[in-house]
């Protein structure tokens, strides 16, 4: 048995929206997924593969009941205006979540975690380079995740083709961190259940941290990457069902309990500088202050 999705939060990256996914989860009304990301509508060919296939991946089929609001999260969908596409026609009534925060902070943000994960080998410092050798042609993986992620209103507007705008909820993060409990509870209101529960908001989840290890980061990342030995390896030893949960625990075990420095401030200005036309473009289209933004 597979449910359409009801609510679908579409990002962005390292804005809160794994904390969201498990808040909205804890209602009795709502059935969410225990893994960070519902790649079916943004992975080629786990799409291929069928919805009802990839329902049972992420939902336990026997937890979910008539009533229950199907609550998923991909960060990186909002991006992605052809997984946008794709979530309309499995369901033109969902409704789609986005946490929007500062560009200059979620690119740090996404920086560290992919520093983190091993996936980067070059510095922050290099990122005004590869903005200034970005010709709009370039693919470039960097350009793509950590800056353009934050051409909020260029990605907004593509939504925007395909689901009504009183269907797009957009929650700055400030608000988001501020105001948690307000805001699950509106979603909630939103998405007609009991408006009145109040999901454990006093917990963070993903949030990222400095490593341990860095070897050891390697080693996880060969151990969780999607195609390799270590990874066919590592799901003859755990079952599929449990190799997300396992996997999550290994990083976890790497991860200290203290944050990483703050950005270098010419980086910073750099990147505020930008941003700007990007932040002004979106702070017309969606009616809100984002002045604290360019500072």
């Amino acid at each position: 048995m597979s449910r359409p999705i009801d609510v679908m939060i579409i990002g962005a990256q390292k804005a809160g929206t794994t904390s969201l996914l498990r808040y909205l989860g804890e209602h009795p009304e709502c059935m969410s997924h225990p893994q960070k990301e519902f790649a079916y509508f943004i992975d080629t060919k786990e799409y291929d593969n069928n919805y009802t296939r990839a329902f049972r991946k992420y939902f336990s089929a026997s937890d979910v009941t008539s009533n229950a609001k199907i609550v998923a999260k991909s960060a990186g969908l909002y991006a992605d205006e052809n997984a946008i596409k794709r979530l309309y026609e499995h369901n033109p009534k969902c409704e789609l979540i986005i946490i929007l925060r500062n560009p200059v902070e979620r690119a740090y943000s996404s920086y560290l975690m992919e520093k983190n994960y091993d996936s980067v080998k070059f510095e922050f410092s290099e990122l005004p380079e590869l903005i200034q050798k970005h010709n709009g042609n370039d693919e470039s993986w960097g350009f793509s995740f950590f800056i353009e992620y934050g051409f909020y209103a260029k990605h907004l507007k593509n939504i925007y083709k395909h689901f009504p705008k009183e269907q797009v909820h957009v929650i700055l993060y400030e608000e988001f961190k501020n105001n948690t409990l307000k805001v699950c509870q509106d979603i909630f209101n939103v998405i007609k259940i009991d408006n009145k529960f109040i999901p454990n908001v006093k917990v963070q989840h993903n949030v990222t941290q400095k490593m341990h290890s860095q070897f050891y980061a390697k080693l996880t990342k060969h151990i969780l990457k999607k195609e390799g030995f270590f990874r066919r390896l590592f799901l003859k030893i755990i079952p599929t069902s449990k190799a997300y949960k396992y996997g999550e625990q290994l990083r976890l075990i790497n991860k200290k309990n203290a944050k990483h420095s703050e950005m270098n401030d010419s980086e910073k200005q750099y990147l505020i500088t930008f941003y700007k036309p990007h932040n002004d473009e979106l702070e017309n289209l969606i009616k809100c202050d984002l002045s604290n933004w360019n500072k």
